[in-house]
């Protein structure tokens, strides 16, 4: 009975990637908000699993072996969907036409102001 249940998991995994999948297919943004360092660490413990599934396992399990796999393709094309959309849409950086004023001139401005305004 577990054994069924296992082996539906990679369904249940493809389903539930597959939304995010398409969300960052239909992007027109550079999808900064997708955190590649998250992913890549997903991608790195799936991955160890998936060659603990094929080398370490004493028998082959498939059912191991495709949940694994499923989740390995979904995280990578997660990963490289979204650093295509960055490199595609990416946004230069807004460069200041004029000085950043700071803290300090304001407050003389309005210390300057305040002065030649008092009666």
């Amino acid at each position: 009975m577990l054994d069924v249940l296992y082996s539906m998991v990679g369904v249940m995994v493809a389903a539930g990637y597959l939304p995010q999948i398409i969300k960052l297919i239909k992007a027109t943004l550079p999808c900064y908000d997708v955190s590649i360092m998250s992913w890549s660490m997903w991608a790195y413990t799936s991955s160890i699993s998936l060659l603990y599934a094929l080398f370490e396992q004493k028998t082959l399990d498939l059912a191991f072996v495709g949940v694994n796999s499923v989740n390995m393709i979904c995280i990578a094309s997660i990963i490289c969907i979204t650093l295509y959309k960055r490199r595609k849409y990416k946004i230069p950086p807004i460069l200041p036409t004029q000085p950043v004023e700071t803290y300090e001139t304001v407050q003389n401005d309005v210390q300057t102001a305040t002065e030649y305004a008092a009666p």
